[in-house]
């Protein structure tokens, strides 16, 4: 009988899937993305009046 096939492509369906668990699964108790705290305010907290 043929193993050697069978073994190769239960290994492959194996990593097939475990990639695919390992894309899908994402840990929501941490956002995925998080603000950088030293980076400089996007908006300008007291613009310059303008000069009429």
């Amino acid at each position: 009988m043929a193993f050697r096939p069978l073994i190769f492509g239960v290994l492959f369906i194996a990593v097939f899937v475990m990639v695919i668990l390992s894309i899908i699964w994402v840990d929501k108790s941490h956002p995925i993305r998080q603000p950088d705290p030293l980076a400089p305010s996007t908006t300008p907290s007291n613009p310059p009046p303008s000069v009429q």
